[in-house]
């Protein structure tokens, strides 16, 4: 068995900071930039490179780009994948998607300096550099500035889970008074195509592999949890005898099929994620390799009558004040995202950990600072919220990245 994890614990509410900033400026705020940065690197697909920090040279944004000083950002599935060599990642890089952060320097728009930013997707931790870094150079236009009173950890738990479960809910048209199942549903794309549904007025059927977790997800507010067994598509049918009206799988090819006969007549199903084929990929040591058509004959696949539709990033706009009503939501409470845990770049391992540790529920969370041995930082502060200590296993569960983002 590995060691106890020891990640950081979650605070009550440490406010996010920014750099003071004029938005009528003509000149950018001046900022002292070191040379260096600390960053972890993922520099080969083996499943056992270093996830210790090391220093590299801090990065220059070029005229339509900024250079954000991360102070949190998360590890999701496809991450995993990445570092086991499954994904398509393009290795050596700097891992790391989601990204919170103070935008430090903007040579075209010195007006955003200063400002608090958050951000997802654009290819970060994919095929460029990405946010397990002091600092991120990002586009423009994937940078998003809000203003609120939540801490980092909770503003990192939202950019990519929100971006990917919004554009899938919006491949499946109104939502209000449909049956929708979500199939992976304790992702963090999961519970924030949960979160978000309800809001629009759906009754949320989703999934688990693991019976524990049946009871967070009606905390969540699902209506109805199906445990993702054998016996699965006959669960749903006792639940609903016609089907359900709408579906979103994130698990991914290996799944579809079964999801698909849980819809009834013109239902719509979309497949957003990969988790379950992450997780086949990982065992097998395939290499995802999307030039490869891997679907069954669709005439095989997908019954009479039911459509099928593809979601995600590319399905919704991404706009800055879309960003901010997920906040501002979160914030209020409108909506929810748990995190499970709080780790610093430091303890990048022990989140990995984490992160495949079935048990999981919620985002797993990276803190960016100063080194917490060394100096104290606010994701170390003591809090009433626990986080969780598992012992985990040396392999990954069978349910392991079922049942994260």
């Amino acid at each position: 068995m590995l060691a106890e994890l020891t990640p950081a614990r979650l605070p009550e509410r440490p406010l996010a900071k920014t750099l003071t900033a004029d938005p009528d400026a003509a000149r950018p705020v001046q900022y002292d930039r070191p040379e260096t940065m600390l960053a972890v690197v993922v520099r080969e697909g083996s499943g056992k490179t270093s996830l210790q920090p090391e220093r590299m040279p801090v990065p220059t944004p070029g005229s339509d780009q900024v250079l954000v000083r991360v102070q949190a950002t998360s590890v999701i599935s496809s991450e995993i994948a990445s570092r086991e060599g499954v994904s398509t990642a393009t290795l050596p890089l700097i891992l790391g998607n989601d990204f919170v952060g103070t935008v430090v320097e903007a040579p075209g728009a010195p007006s955003m300096v200063g400002r608090l930013v958050v951000g997802a997707y654009g290819g970060y931790g994919y095929t460029r550099p990405g946010a397990w870094a002091e600092f991120i150079v990002v586009d423009q236009p994937d940078v998003f500035s809000v203003e609120t009173e939540l801490g980092v950890e909770a503003l990192a738990a939202i950019p990519g889970s929100f971006t990917a479960a919004s554009g899938a809910l919006r491949s499946l048209g109104d939502l209000a008074g449909k049956r929708l199942l979500i199939r992976g549903g304790t992702s963090g794309v999961g519970l924030a195509a949960a979160t978000l549904a309800l809001d629009q007025g759906a009754h949320v059927i989703s999934t688990t592999r693991d019976p524990s977790k049946v009871e967070k997800l009606l905390a969540h507010g699902v209506h109805d949890v199906v445990i993702d067994d054998d016996d699965f598509t006959a669960q749903v049918r006792r639940l609903f005898p016609l089907g359900v009206d709408l579906a979103v799988d994130l698990l991914g090819v290996d799944s579809l099929r079964e999801t698909l006969r849980c819809v009834q007549e013109f239902g719509i199903v979309c497949i957003t994620g990969l988790l379950r084929d992450q997780t086949k990929s990982i065992r097998s040591r395939e290499r995802e390799d999307r030039s490869i058509p891997l679907f069954p004959h669709p005439m095989d696949l997908i019954p009479p009558t039911v459509r099928l539709t593809v979601g995600g990033v590319d399905g919704t706009a991404r706009t800055p004040d879309l960003m901010r009503q997920w906040v501002a939501g979160v914030q209020s409470g409108r909506y929810r995202i748990p995190v499970d845990s709080v780790f610093t770049l430091h303890q990048m391992e022990q989140a990995h950990r984490r992160r495949s540790d079935p048990a999981a529920f919620g985002k797993v969370i990276v803190t960016v600072g100063d080194d917490p041995r060394t100096t104290s930082s606010s994701s170390t502060s003591s809090t009433s919220t626990e986080v969780p200590q598992p012992e985990l296993a040396t392999e990954p569960g069978d349910s392991a990245h079922e049942n994260q983002e």
